[in-house]
């Protein structure tokens, strides 16, 4: 038998010591490696109708394109609203509005309705959203 294909005990042990280290990286997260790729998208329009909650001041709603919102007040100017990313700041996944804060499933962080880290492994806070409202439309655009 040739030994031009044959692997030396040197590059067998090398090899052999990588693998079992990506075997116990596994067991360590979830699966994923690196940023899972959530992106913000471009901005998007909706109609308060839609989301009743919005009617509620100091109440964070989710809304489409990965963000989600909270009413400041009852007024009608652009500052009667506050919006965020919903991308945690850890690792890039889609943070879920539970209990009245972002919580995200992938590792845990969990943000408060302005946004700031309550609990890690996130160390920033999320990024705020320009908001425009149209009272006179019943419309807000979230950036």
């Amino acid at each position: 038998m040739s030994c031009k294909d044959c692997l030396n005990r040197r590059d067998f042990l090398a090899k052999s010591a990588i693998a079992a280290g990506l075997v116990v990286l596994e067991g360590c997260g979830d699966g994923q490696i690196g940023n899972t790729g959530v992106v913000l998208g471009p901005g998007v329009t909706i109609t308060l109708a839609d989301f009743p909650d919005l009617a509620t001041v100091g109440r964070l709603v989710a809304i489409p394109g990965n963000r989600a919102v909270v009413r400041m007040s009852n007024g009608a100017s652009n500052s009667a609203f506050r919006a965020f990313s919903a991308v945690c700041t850890h690792e890039g996944c889609l943070a879920e509005v539970h209990n009245n804060r972002f919580e995200c499933p992938c590792h845990g962080s969990v943000f408060a309705i302005d946004g700031s880290v309550i609990n890690g492994p996130a160390a920033s806070p999320l990024p705020t959203r320009d908001v425009i409202f149209d009272s006179a439309a019943g419309k807000l655009t979230v950036t």
